[in-house]
C-alpha cells in the first residue's frame, strides 16, 4: 500500500467546519461570561453607589439642627434659649434655627450652589456640628474664651490673605457657642492671645469686612439673655451647612454632590435623580403627620420638619451592560424607554432627625 502523504479536500472541508463550530460555540460562551461579568459589576457598583449616599445622608440628616446639648426642637421665633446674632439671620444661608431645608424640582432658588441638576430635588441642613473647643471661663461682652490647644501660622485663607488658626478656628468662621441652657450664633471676627497663652479670646464685633458680620457686637444691655454668660460647661462648635445636590461630575454624568459651606466635593458618580419629601408634623406632637415636597410646605412650617423621605435613581456608569433598554419607575413615573442600556435602580428610605423627634 502507498504511505498517506496528505488529505482530500473533503476531509479538510470537514475539519474546518467542525472547528468553525467548535469556536463559534468558544466565542458565543465568552460573550455571555463577559456580559455576566459586566452586568455583574454594574450591578455591584450601583448598589454599592446607593449603599454609600444612603449612609452619607442619613448620617447628616439625623445630626440636623444639633447644637451641643440643645437642639432647635427647642427653639421658637421668640424662644431666648436661642439667639442668632448675624446679619441676615432669616436668609437661607444663615437661618440657624431651622434644621433642614430644600428646594423642588419645580422651583429656582438661586441661594442653592450652582450647577444643580434641572428636575432634581436638592437639600440644605444645618447643624452644628463641625469641629468644637472647650471654654476655658466666662465671657465678657466682646469676647468669649476657649481652651488654647495650638496655634497654627497661615492656615486660614480670607481672600488674598493669610491668617492663623486659633484652637482650630478661623477669623470668619460662623460658630456656635452652647451649654445645655443656651445657643448663640455668631462670627469670629479675630482672636486674641498668643502660643503661651493658657487660654484664646475669640472677638466678635461688628466689623464691616466680613460676610455677613455681626448685628450685635456686645453681649448684655439689651436684656438679659443677650448677656448670657458661658462658662466651662458649654463649647464653641463650628456651624455648618450642608448642601446635597445632583449635578454632573468630571466624567460629565450626573453624580451626588455635598458642598459643606461653599466648598463642594463629587461623591459618587452615577447618582442620576433625587426626590425629597418631608415629614411635618402638624398637631405639635412631635411626630411626623404628612409628607410633603419642599414647593409645599409653607416658609413657616420648616421648624416642624422632623423626618426627610429619601428617593435616589442610581444608574450604571457604563452603558451598554445590558442587552437590552431597562424600563423602571421612580417617583411615580413610569421610564418605558431610558435610550441607552445602563442599569438602574432605585433607593428610598426614610430618615428621622434625631432631635427633633419625641
Amino acid at each position: 500500500m502507498f504511505k498517506q502523504r496528505g488529505i482530500s479536500l473533503v476531509e479538510l472541508m470537514v475539519s474546518i467546519t467542525v472547528g468553525l463550530v467548535l469556536m463559534a460555540g468558544v466565542v458565543q460562551l465568552f460573550l455571555s461570561s463577559k456580559l455576566t461579568f459586566t452586568t455583574q459589576q454594574a450591578m455591584s457598583r450601583v448598589q454599592e453607589t446607593g449603599r454609600l449616599a444612603m449612609e452619607f445622608m442619613s448620617e447628616d440628616i439625623r445630626m440636623a439642627g444639633h447644637m451641643g446639648c440643645l437642639n432647635v426642637a427647642s427653639f421658637g421665633p421668640d424662644n431666648k434659649t436661642f439667639r442668632n446674632f448675624l446679619k441676615q439671620e432669616t436668609a437661607l444661608a444663615y437661618n440657624y434655627g431651622v434644621a433642614v431645608d430644600g428646594k423642588d424640582a419645580s422651583e429656582v432658588n438661586n441661594e442653592y450652589p450652582a450647577g444643580v441638576l434641572a428636575g432634581t430635588d436638592a437639600l440644605l441642613i444645618r447643624s452644628a456640628s463641625g469641629r468644637n473647643v472647650g471654654i476655658a471661663r466666662k465671657n465678657d461682652p466682646t469676647q468669649l474664651f476657649i481652651e488654647n490647644t495650638g496655634i497654627e501660622t497661615g492656615d486660614c485663607s480670607n481672600g488674598t490673605n493669610k491668617t492663623d488658626r486659633y484652637s482650630g478656628l478661623c477669623a470668619g468662621d460662623i460658630l456656635a457657642v452652647a451649654s445645655c441652657d443656651s445657643v448663640r450664633v455668631f462670627q469670629a471676627t479675630g482672636f486674641t492671645g498668643s502660643a503661651a497663652s493658657a487660654e484664646i479670646g475669640v472677638q466678635h464685633t461688628d466689623n464691616s469686612s466680613f460676610d455677613p458680620g455681626n448685628r450685635i457686637a456686645t453681649w448684655g444691655g439689651e436684656d438679659i439673655y443677650e448677656g448670657q454668660n458661658f462658662g466651662e460647661d458649654a463649647q464653641i462648635l463650628t456651624v455648618q451647612n450642608i448642601f446635597y445636590y445632583i449635578a454632573n461630575g468630571t466624567s460629565n454624568n450626573p453624580s451626588l454632590f455635598r458642598d459643606v459651606n461653599g466648598t463642594a466635593q463629587e461623591l459618587l458618580q452615577g447618582v442620576e435623580d433625587m426626590q425629597l419629601t418631608y415629614g411635618v408634623d402638624t398637631n405639635n406632637d412631635g411626630t411626623p403627620d404628612t409628607y410633603r415636597p419642599a414647593h409645599q410646605v409653607a416658609a413657616d412650617k420648616w421648624r416642624s420638619v422632623s423626618s426627610v423621605r429619601l428617593a435616589l435613581l442610581v444608574a450604571s456608569t457604563e452603558d451598554n451592560v445590558l442587552q437590552e433598554p431597562q424600563g423602571y419607575t421612580f417617583n411615580g413615573v413610569p421610564v418605558d424607554d431610558p435610550g441607552d442600556r445602563r442599569l438602574r435602580q432605585v433607593f428610598s428610605t426614610t430618615v428621622a432627625i434625631r432631635g427633633l423627634l419625641p
